[in-house]
């Protein structure tokens, strides 16, 4: 009987051992912060071909459902996804206007976005309600967010700036995702608006397409009673990737209704040869149209006249480097 009773009280502490081991992680059956938990998100890890459906609203677009995509996952030293967009005028409008600051180099340790070549933390993680950092984003530098409440699997994150507004954006744990950024300027106008449709997946099968840009001309001209307005820039390629393959022009115009209002936009490169040659007449509404025309390298001149008191013509022009993926 004492050998019985001393095999069963041995029995019972190896119970107990191992329930202590189990629960604590000790024999792997549990990775302690591997996962999401309801207090705190962990960054995800993302796949080539996986895809999110998503709405995008701007004042010079309006709406816009298009796929953005992972086409890329690159192991060099910042350890980087490529994210593409499945519609290529879309990767344009972006070379353009940068109102989508998720395409490109994304960070596999914190989906931190690029800007002037520097990621930046829109994100950080693992998010935590309360967590406090700064980025920079949209030509602003140091946006101040805030961690404000982590519930369902969803971070409700705000990030404020005296000159930029406002950005207000979800990151939901279920898509490995945001489900919605919006940022509001400092003049209460919504710039862009990113809104999750409903539909994700993986494995996609198409064309997806990025455009590397640089900025050359970003110009408001308005009535000047006839005066020609002339300009210069040195196109000289990317600053580290090389020549241009092609020049992007953004055309927004407004001219009067008077008789004698008109106005006319024209590009040249070092030859003189004028690869875009616009003009309007008294009354004419062009909104944000695009074109894209070759690159060539050396000096290029602007010319634009834009009369009548309330005539005006935007103008924006970006070099790039235009990628494709077939997946």
């Amino acid at each position: 009987m004492p050998k019985q009773r001393a095999t069963r009280k041995n029995q019972i502490f190896v119970v107990i051992v191992l329930f202590v081991l189990v629960s604590s992680g000790c024999l792997g059956s549990t990775n302690q912060g591997s996962k999401s938990s309801d207090s705190k998100l962990i960054v995800p890890e993302w796949n080539i071909g996986d895809w999110w459906m998503y709405t995008f609203t701007t004042p010079e677009f309006g709406d816009v459902t298009t796929r953005l995509v992972v086409t890329e996952t690159e192991a060099d030293s910042n350890s980087s996804y490529m994210l593409g967009i499945t519609n290529q005028l879309e990767s344009h409008r972006h070379a353009l206007l940068n109102f989508n600051p998720f395409l490109g180099r994304i960070t596999h340790s914190n989906l931190s976005v690029y800007e002037n070549g520097i990621p930046q933390p829109v994100f950080s993680f693992p998010l935590e309600e309360g967590n406090s950092w700064t980025f920079d984003l949209f030509g602003f530098s140091e946006w101040n967010a805030n961690v404000l409440l982590i519930s369902g699997g969803v971070s409700y994150i705000t990030a404020v700036h005296s000159e930029g507004g406002t950005l207000e954006y979800e990151y939901d744990d279920s898509l490995r995702f945001l489900s919605k950024f919006v940022w509001t300027n400092s003049d209460n106008v919504i710039k862009m608006e990113m809104r999750w449709s409903g539909e994700k997946g993986v494995d996609y099968e198409g064309d997806a397409f990025f455009v590397r840009a640089f900025d050359f001309k970003n110009e408001i001209y308005e009535g000047n009673d006839g005066e020609t307005y002339d300009s210069t820039f040195l196109n000289n390629g990317h600053p580290t990737d090389g020549n241009f393959d092609h020049l992007y022009i953004y055309l927004d115009v407004e001219i009067a209704g008077s008789a004698a209002s008109h106005g006319s936009f024209s590009i040249k490169d070092h030859r003189g040869i004028s690869p875009k040659v616009e003009t309007w007449n008294a009354g004419t509404s062009e909104k944000g149209s695009i074109s894209v025309i070759p690159s060539q390298s050396g000096e290029y001149s602007l010319t634009v006249t834009c009369t009548g008191a309330n005539s005006i013509i935007h103008v924006i022009v970006v070099g790039g480097l235009e990628r494709s993926w077939n997946l």
